[in-house]
């Protein structure tokens, strides 16, 4: 960049200031409860800033710094009083006080140069290039070059010497708060305290990720629910106030987001910024997480309206109530634009008695009539318990339908060809590699058509497909089906949703589908949700055969270089409750992953060595007392306090 790019301007930015801004400032609030506030400000039109502070520990608070778009410019920001620059193992690094009277900084991330567009949505980012730098005894100070038309976000905690504790935290985590965990969306990973803040943008949840295919990010409801969950486990099995903070963030940047109707809008796909209600789910699980925990007026009344939103969002089909996937559902023209921008088309024929827009989506139908379940759960409020028998109903109706068994026996003989690893795909015979390219170039992209004339998404052999509305064929839904089952299962045991689930989970363990997940980039979400659904089904049942599946699918993660699920960390809140949850272990080597399969009284953990060679069973910090360590076929291979080597690739669980 030229001298004539930049003016020569000195902008310049005081940390203290930043979190007690000045009294002549016109401070808007943004949302308050009895445990966190949210303020802004604006400095003309050069700026905004957002302020975050916590009831439940005093002295800690973080600040959002947003430099707006404009001509070229340097950004001067400075910290006052003696500081020690660290870099942080939690990610980041800390601006160390030297004198109890001054406060400590974390500094998470760098800041960020970017480019939205007028619905928030992120369209580009890069680093910023920090053209000067210097520490002295009594100050800090960094002057950044902010290009012309580029925004420069930052973000920045505050500990003062009461909250100096966290800052102790950040600077000495576990190897369980290091491992990864994926999350649905962004179809990426957190692997730090710091990566939080790749997700939680001035103020908004976004994805981690620029989402095909218009390549922006949006703001995610689900990433959001994937780091509360996480959080959840971490909190308990560190005991550290810094995950409490973090929930808190999380939580209420959500709310803020929430718009009058009482719904989150995505825009993912169009610039109908339309809402995905699986998205909306996903905010609506967290905040009925919250309230099992403790009551709180803002994030009821953001509940209530959150329910009311989704309970209107259905469609009388012939098997019964069925919840919609999106709101482009809501208008033809709407779906059009969708069709036009990801190059599909939907079936307009009332197959099922549905309506014209309706995709008749199973997963989200499923996730949404178990979340406004879990409302009824959490509040006890029931005004939605019709909607939610007669969903739960149109759900077992369709997995019901199996017409046609011979003419799709044959068919999924051929589909299943393409479902192979490149490994064994290599092997078949050519006249077979001839019939899978068929298979694949016409007879799955043309299955719709054999659908529409005969109704059903439970295939023979196990397989669930994803929907009936729209003109395109993908198996990779399959493990998402298994895990809304599973949930369904939880909220409304029962007899034919169990055996639905044993057959959709042999058409994975006895298929090289796992394998074929794992090597395909875009469908290791199929993986990770195949991992999440093992892990629910083995605390619902004490089954040998699903913790063996889990630990082999821990292990196919791991050899993927993904994330685990945030469930396994044991706080998922449809598994266990606040007063339930029990803390998790942590490794030593990093390559020990525990599913922690514990609640309340019943103490479980699943311990997989994904090494290729014997790893020592060591723990960090207090070990759990009274556990036995046990082979899969129940043979006591070591009490707690024993030493005793994992063999390579293999699973032992501790009870």
């Amino acid at each position: 960049m030229s001298k004539n790019d930049v003016q020569l301007l000195d902008e310049t930015y005081n940390f203290q200031e930043m979190f007690a801004p000045v009294a002549n400032i016109d401070l808007q609030q943004i949302v308050r409860s009895n445990h966190f506030e949210r303020v802004s400000w604006n400095n003309s039109d050069k700026s905004t800033f957002l302020l975050d502070k916590f009831s439940d520990i005093a002295g800690a608070a973080c600040c959002f710094g947003r430099f707006l778009a404009g001509d070229a410019r340097k950004v001067r920001l400075v910290v006052q009083g003696g500081h020690e620059l660290l870099s942080c193992p939690s990610g980041g690094w800390v601006l160390k006080a030297n004198d109890a009277s001054v406060s400590s900084y974390w500094i998470p991330q760098l800041p960020i140069l970017r480019k939205d567009d007028s619905y928030g949505r992120i369209l580009a980012e890069e680093k910023a290039a920090i053209v000067e730098f210097k520490t002295t005894a009594n100050d800090f100070a960094v002057v950044i070059n902010v290009p012309k038309g580029m925004l420069l976000d930052m973000v920045v905690w505050s500990f003062t010497a009461d909250s100096s504790n966290i800052v102790e935290e950040l600077a000495n985590p576990l190897v369980l708060e290091k491992q990864p965990v994926y999350f649905w969306t962004s179809e990426t990973g957190y692997q730090a305290p710091a990566d939080l803040y790749l997700y939680l943008l001035h103020g908004h949840i976004y994805s981690n990720s620029y989402r095909w295919p218009q390549n922006w990010k949006m703001c995610s409801d689900l990433d959001a629910y994937g780091l509360y969950v996480t959080f959840n486990g971490l909190e308990s099995s560190t005991n550290k106030a810094l995950y409490s903070l973090f929930k808190t963030q999380v939580l209420f940047s959500t709310i803020a987001r929430q718009a009058e109707d009482g719904a989150w809008y995505h825009g993912e796909w169009t610039d109908c910024m339309e809402s995905h209600y699986r998205f909306h789910n996903g905010a609506m699980l967290m905040l009925e997480a919250s309230l099992q925990e403790r009551p709180d007026k803002v994030v009821s009344e953001s509940l209530a309206r959150s329910a009311a939103f989704i309970a209107q969002k259905t469609d009388d089909t012939d098997l019964g109530l069925w919840f919609m996937h999106d709101s482009l559902e809501d208008d033809v023209e709407m779906m059009e634009e969708m069709c036009r921008v990801n190059k599909s088309n939907w079936i307009k024929e009332p197959i099922l008695g549905k309506s014209m827009t309706n995709k008749l989506i199973f997963n989200t139908h499923v996730d949404t009539l178990v979340t406004l379940d879990r409302y009824r759960q959490v509040t006890g409020d029931t005004q939605y318990a019709e909607k939610v028998d007669s969903a739960c109903k149109a759900a077992l109706g369709m997995l019901a339908l199996r017409p046609a068994e011979a003419i799709y026996k044959l068919i999924y003989r051929a589909i299943k060809l393409t479902l192979l690893p490149t490994s064994e795909a290599e092997k078949l015979p050519v006249y077979m590699r001839a019939f899978k390219r068929i298979s694949w170039m016409y007879i799955a992209p043309n299955l719709y058509r054999i659908k529409n004339i005969y109704p059903r998404l439970m295939m023979p052999g196990g397989y669930i497909e994803r929907q009936l509305g729209m003109g395109h064929y993908d198996i990779n839904y399959h493990s998402i089906n298994i895990l809304d089952l599973v949930r369904l299962w939880r909220c409304f045991p029962n007899e034919d949703i169990a055996k639905t689930v044993d057959e959709a989970i042999a058409a994975v363990s006895t298929s090289s589908l796992l394998d074929y997940w794992a090597e395909k980039q875009p469908w290791h979400k199929s993986l990770v949700e195949w991992v999440d659904a093992m892990f629910h089904l083995c605390t619902l049942k004490n089954d040998t055969s699903y913790r063996k599946l889990l630990a082999e699918g821990i292990i196919k993660v791991q050899d993927a270089g993904i994330g685990l699920p945030p469930s396994v960390l044991g706080g998922d809140p449809e598994v266990v409750s606040a007063a339930q949850r029990v803390a998790n272990l942590s490794p030593t080597d990093d390559r020990i992953r525990i599913a922690n399969l514990s609640c309340g009284d019943h103490e479980e953990v699943l311990v997989v060595n994904t090494a290729h060679e014997s790893l020592e069973l060591v723990w960090e910090g207090e070990q759990k007392s009274g556990l036995v360590w046990m082979q899969g076929n129940g043979e006591v291979v070591a009490s707690e306090g024993e030493q005793y080597l994992i063999p390579a690739r293999s699973w032992i669980l501790g009870k």
